[in-house]
Order: structure tokens, then sequence, then C-alpha cells
């Protein structure tokens, strides 16, 4: 019985067991805007590995190198495309799954300028709504939310404290958006007792749309996709459709107006019958037979 004691203490575990990391990676020719949010979330998680932009060509293999040579289990990569449409990838090394997330809006830290400010390095608490345990789609991004925003416990480069919230929202029952938000936690106390807690945004502010579900490493069979997304270009391509059509119709209707007001109120040019052959009746002359001491001479 003594052993069994032994061999089962109720000691703390003082040790680092759990060390995954994450790799947080982009692509070249990104904005200002988009590497300051990709340092934002490398400073807000001290067990995540920050590596160089990705050139162009086989992305899924070169980002399957950097895992294996970081030793890391999960990835965040930001994909641009034309410079400003953000797409980021969040999945599993090495085999999967991984989602493809089109970022709607996001604010960096500069941008909000919030008041909050939490320890560098501190442990956050992922906070989750109802949503996400609805559906096998919903449970499948809690938990890879849960492998890459998780600080592990007795990391080397985190804090013995918690003192901040990551929050994960759905938007709306129609919606497949996720807001993303970072909190700070503030406590008050008398003396040793907490009297008051509150929250304080402190930024980054991200909101996510799932686009694609692949079973592998950014590649692999698709699982999930959504048929309603529209990404940027197609957008711009349609409003540009729409506003010709428009321009087309309001020119259209400017002519049929003129045309109307025309028939409606016909002006009379004077200068329109200047070159036409003049008639004789529009001389006054001797044969006339008109009286030409009604007229006044004129002097030039």
């Amino acid at each position: 019985m003594n052993n069994i004691d032994s061999a089962f203490t109720n000691e703390k575990e003082s040790r680092w067991m759990n060390k995954q990391r994450t790799l947080v990676v982009t692509t070249r020719n990104v904005s200002d805007r988009i590497k300051q949010l990709l340092v934002d979330l490398h400073e807000l998680l001290p067990h995540s590995k920050k590596e160089k932009k990705l050139e162009k060509g086989d992305i899924p293999n070169q980002i399957k190198d950097l895992c294996m040579t970081h030793s890391c289990r999960s990835f965040i990569y930001f994909e641009t495309h034309r410079k400003h449409d953000l797409y980021i990838w969040i999945g599993r090394f090495p085999n999967g799954p991984s989602i493809k997330y089109h970022v709607e809006n996001f604010h960096n830290t500069q941008d909000l300028k919030m008041q909050g400010n939490c320890i560098k390095g501190s442990r956050p608490v992922l906070s989750f709504d109802g949503s996400f345990t609805s559906d096998p789609f919903m449970e499948l991004q809690r938990e890879l939310f849960i492998h890459t925003f998780n600080v592990p416990k007795h990391h080397p480069k985190s804090m013995p404290c918690c003192d901040r919230v990551f929050s994960f929202v759905k938007e709306s029952e129609t919606s497949n958006n996720i807001w993303l938000r970072h909190f700070e936690i503030q406590y008050e106390k008398a003396g040793k007792e907490v009297v008051k807690n509150q929250i304080i945004e402190v930024g980054p502010r991200i909101v996510l749309t799932p686009v694609v579900v692949l079973d592998g490493c950014i590649q692999g069979t698709q699982l999930w996709k959504d048929e309603k997304f529209i990404n940027y270009h197609q957008k711009h391509l349609q409003k540009k459709r729409e506003n010709k059509l428009l321009k087309v119709k309001e020119d259209k209707r400017s002519k049929k107006k003129e045309k109307l007001m025309s028939k409606l109120n016909p002006e009379f040019d004077e200068v329109d019958n200047i070159f036409d052959e003049p008639n004789d009746e529009d001389f006054v002359t001797e044969e006339s037979g008109n009286n030409l001491d009604e007229f006044e001479e004129v002097k030039l």
C-alpha cells in the first residue's frame, strides 16, 4: 500500500511538461499594419517562434521544414493577396488539420491605443462562448485555438501569473465570423481580499471568417468550404460592374430627357440659316413697289 501511495504523489508538478510551440510566419510584400499585427501576436505568445518571410513556391513544405526545425506543433501563417487582402492559416503539424481564415477587419495595438497593460509573458485565459460546443465544426476550431494560443504551464519564457484573457466569440447564428479580442484582468484589493475585478481591452482585435478546412498541413483533402464566401477581388469586380451599369442607365435616362425637352421647347437658332441662299423678297428695291421714303438712311 505504501508503494502505491509513493507512486501517485499529490505534489504539484513544477516541471515544463507541455513543450509544444507555435510558429508565426508571413509572406513577402505585406503592409506595415500587418507586420505590426504579426509582432503583437508574437509578443503575446511567449511559446511562439517567429520566422522570416517565406519565399514564393511550395508553401506547405516550407512551413513543415520550419516547424521541424523549431519543434513547433502548431502554426499561424499570414497570407496576403494584393498586399491588403489578408488570410490567416491556423493548423497543426505534421498531420493537420488546418483552417484558412479571411480577416474581415483587424486593429493592432498601435491602432487601438488602449489604456490596458498586461505583464509581458504572462499566461492567458482562453474564453469561448457557448456556440463553440454547438456543432463539430465549432469544436474543431476551439481545439485549434487552444493548441495555438494556450501558453504551456511552466514555460521558461512565461511569467508565473495570469492577468489577461483571449476572448473568442461567434458573431451571430447566421454568420460564421469569429471575434478575437485581448483583455487585461485588473484586480482591486483591500489587503489580501480581492474587492473588484474588471477587464480592459488591450488589443489586438481581429475578425476571422473561416473559408476552407483541410485535413493536412495547408494541403490534403477538403473537409469543409464556405460556398457563400466572396473574396475582396470578386467584390471589387462586382462593385465595378454595378457602377458601370448604373452609369449606362443614367446616360440613357439623360439622353431620353434631353430628347423630350427638345420636342416640348424647340429652340430657334439664328445662325442655322446663315448660309442659305437669299430670296429676292427679303430685299427692298425700287421694283418691289415699297415706299422708300419710309426707310431711314443709315450712315456708316
